[in-house]
């Protein structure tokens, strides 16, 4: 699916269960992410598993990356020009309903930004995120990959799995997906990192948000996601036998995490 986005549209993906589900269906809807090297397809096996208690899941190509056109502009990769896109997409593809908004990586930068933006923008309202999730946040930047060469992006993406290796079959699809992404998305992606700011305005928002860490995670251990958390005010979880992509890792354990968390509030 495309979603309207204002640098153009994003390609996207959504699961939900067979029935009624127009604009006026009011279950819950859940937004993902991904960041640098990752894609839509990377939530699959998490949104198979959260689709079964009846809520619609939507993830997201941000721009240049995957299946996303890119620009050979500097300014359309931003964290700001991409939340921005981000949340005109979810708008459009939530009916302007509420969503649960989660992010993994660099794209955690991008969701929690999109949350700031949401105020200042009449289209939107303080409501139009139920809540935010951080997943192996790439906080403090940079998660680089030399001059973006074929190669150092394959290393880096390959860092960002379990053990730091990838089978034959997931290289394949790395590379494809490396392939099709815009190298400034990639670049701009691996070296964001989060603004002085951001902390106090997440804070000051009140959205109720949780942080989640790869047991085994070396690019953001379990440590750093524990202090964010703690800086955020927000709820810590940790996932087991997984490392910087607990979805892909572990996609049961996370589902349970986030389920629980979500039904704090009834949704």
């Amino acid at each position: 699916m495309l979603m309207p986005a204002p640098y153009g549209p994003l390609a996207g993906v959504e699961i939900r269960r067979p029935g009624p589900s127009g604009p006026h269906w009011n279950g819950s809807r859940v937004a993902l992410v991904s960041g640098a090297g990752g894609a839509k397809e990377d939530f699959l096996p998490l949104m198979h598993r959260l689709v079964e208690a009846g809520r619609r899941l939507f993830a997201v190509d941000l721009r240049g990356q995957n299946e996303t056109p890119g620009l050979d502009d500097p300014a359309a990769y931003g964290i700001g020009a991409l939340a921005t896109d981000l949340a005109v997409a979810m708008t459009a593809a939530c009916a302007r309903k509420p969503v649960h908004l989660v992010g993994h990586g660099a794209g955690a930068l991008v969701a929690a930004t999109a949350v700031l933006q949401a105020r200042s923008r009449e289209r939107f309202t303080p409501s139009t995120y139920l809540s935010l999730t951080l997943v192996a946040p790439c906080w403090d930047g940079p998660l680089t990959a030399g001059d973006a060469e074929p190669a150092d992006w394959e290393l880096l993406v390959a860092r960002q799995h379990r053990g730091g290796t990838m089978a034959d079959e997931r290289r394949a699809v790395i590379r494809q997906r490396l392939a099709r992404s815009h190298p400034m998305s990639l670049e701009h992606l691996a070296s964001a990192a989060a603004g002085p700011d951001l902390v106090t305005g997440l804070r000051a928002e009140g959205i109720r948000m949780l942080v989640v860490g790869g047991v085994e995670d070396s690019l953001v251990p379990v440590d750093r996601t524990a202090e964010l958390a703690r800086q955020l005010g927000a709820r810590h979880g940790v996932v087991p036998e997984a490392g910087h992509l607990p979805h892909h890792d572990n996609p049961d354990a996370l589902a349970g995490t986030l389920t629980a968390f979500w039904a704090e509030d009834g949704t």
